[in-house]
């Protein structure tokens, strides 16, 4: 074998085992199916949410549907990267108690359900944090 071909095969071989070494390349974390999630903003809280919500993914895209005590509505630019992920809740508020809003959730997989933080479009600079449960 030519020293030519000898690096070409070393360098798409180096290639490869960099791709499937990264998170999100080699496989993404399934998170299809039904979530369950709650969580608080601010200590005493000035916000909590408690969603359903229904995912479908396609490869590293989520989409789907929430629907909470006071607000329902889609999934949009839903994203996974490995086992994190990221999901915009475009709430509708269905009592007089809750705002309409896009609810941003950036969170991490674990064997134990998502942890992570969310923001409120109604609350500019607020961050809460989140777990979510398969029920």
């Amino acid at each position: 074998m030519n020293l030519s071909l000898k690096l070409r095969y070393a360098s798409a071989l180096a290639g490869f085992a960099l791709a499937v070494s990264i998170p999100g390349v080699a496989s993404a974390a399934n998170f299809a199916g039904v979530w369950s999630f709650s969580g608080a903003m601010g200590n005493p809280a000035v916000e909590t949410i408690a969603p359903v919500c229904v995912f479908r993914q396609s490869g590293n895209t989520l989409t789907g549907s929430c629907k909470g005590p006071a607000g329902i509505g889609s999934v949009t630019g839903g994203g996974v990267n490995g086992v994190r992920m990221t999901f915009r809740w475009n709430r509708i508020a269905t009592s007089a108690a809750q705002r309409n809003g896009v609810i941003t959730f950036f969170g991490v997989a674990s064997a134990s359900g998502i942890r992570g933080t969310w923001t409120d479009s109604y609350r500019p600079g607020g961050v809460g944090v989140f777990v979510g449960r398969r029920p």
